[in-house]
């Protein structure tokens, strides 16, 4: 068994090692980058000349989570370009809250264009943030590690709480309002990127966030002991429960866990297991269908697509352990909706970064 103290210095090592010099991807132009045409597809059919990334499938809003998402993409292609635009966009439209730094989360084109919900959503906080702090070294510019830093300041002291009944750990809440229950907290385990949390951590000087991704760590563990992860689940101080209202299976939502586990170089992790099985017994070799809701306690499939990007979330957790039998990268469409294109670049991008090799059919 692992102490949550060795766990947290490997954890605030592998950010520091993060934050350090990195391998420069080249800019979207960059001739022999395989990724650069691939945003600029995603981009042209997905981000308003203005920088504002568009979610279709839910009435054309904008959310903290895509902007967030792109900032990473833009920054780790090194299209500074992209980045200042849907940065300016970003701040201009999201950072109304006033009393913080973090974003609100939801913004609707209506009206000539508003935000809809003030609250923030701390993962697109957690991606904005270190997207940000990545980019002030790339591009060389203070700023961008000003914003950033105000950001997790914020984060951590208004989203990360005690866990129930406990004074030795802490939990990452969704949002700094309506995500208390009587009795502890509803969280989104899929909000714990635990390689951000760590490098952002490092970066600000805020170890209780490099801590909160150690206890991210452990509580996805103590989830994927029995099941998959689900979407949302309540943290009581006697365990587990399910989250009155919200989805309890391994769908939209906890389907980027595993790819968030991978990428924080943790292929091993309980959580990826149960996935890379559930993917492995649910794919059809020769089948484009990919199960995108699965029951996380049986296992049964609910829901599939066709969209490659959730194909690439399965080839991710396949190819991890060296398994790409019925589950190859497939290949990117910038034609799919928002959320499965945006899946796919971030899993190709996870791909590089911890040097994995699931080849695209």
């Amino acid at each position: 068994m692992i102490s949550r103290r060795t766990l947290i210095s490997s954890m605030a090592a592998l950010g520091a090692a993060a934050m350090g010099p990195r391998v420069a991807f080249g800019g979207p132009d960059a001739e022999g980058d395989p990724l650069a045409p691939l945003w600029q597809a995603w981009k042209t059919i997905h981000v308003s000349s203005a920088g504002r990334v568009i979610d279709r499938l839910q009435d054309n809003i904008s959310h903290s989570e895509g902007q967030g998402y792109a900032l990473v993409v833009a920054e780790a292609l090194g299209d500074r370009e992209g980045f200042d635009l849907i940065l300016t966009w970003t701040l201009d439209n999201l950072a109304v809250r006033g009393l913080d730094a973090l974003l609100a989360w939801r913004w609707h084109p209506g009206d000539g264009g508003r935000v809809t919900d003030t609250n923030n959503a701390s993962d697109g906080d957690l991606f904005a943030a270190w997207a940000l702090v990545r980019a002030a070294d790339r591009f060389d510019e203070p700023r961008y590690r000003e914003i950033g830093l105000a950001m997790a300041a914020d984060l951590v002291a208004l989203c990360l709480k005690p866990c129930p009944g406990r004074d030795d750990c802490l939990v990452l809440l969704p949002g700094v309002d309506g995500f208390f229950a009587e009795d502890g907290y509803v969280i989104n385990p899929a909000y714990y990127m635990l390689r951000a949390m760590t490098e952002l951590g490092v970066a600000s000087g805020q170890p209780t966030l490099v801590s909160c991704a150690a206890d991210g760590n452990a509580l996805l563990s103590s989830l994927a002991r029995t099941q998959l992860v689900p979407d949302w689940v309540r943290i009581t101080p006697t365990g587990f429960q399910p989250a009155q209202g919200k989805s309890s299976a391994f769908g939209y939502e906890a389907m980027r866990a595993p790819l968030y586990l991978v990428w924080s170089r943790l292929p091993g992790h309980a959580a990826v297991f149960r996935a890379r099985d559930a993917y492995l017994t649910a794919i059809e070799p020769g089948e484009d269908a990919t199960p995108t809701v699965i029951d996380a306690a049986t296992g049964e499939v609910r829901e599939t697509s066709t969209d490659p990007g959730y194909r690439a979330l399965a080839a991710l957790t396949a190819c991890s352990d060296g398994r790409n039998t019925t589950t190859l990268m497939p290949a990117f469409s910038a034609h799919q909706a928002y959320y499965p294109g945006m899946l796919q670049l971030l899993s190709l991008l996870a791909q590089r970064e911890t040097n994995l090799a699931c080849y695209v059919r």
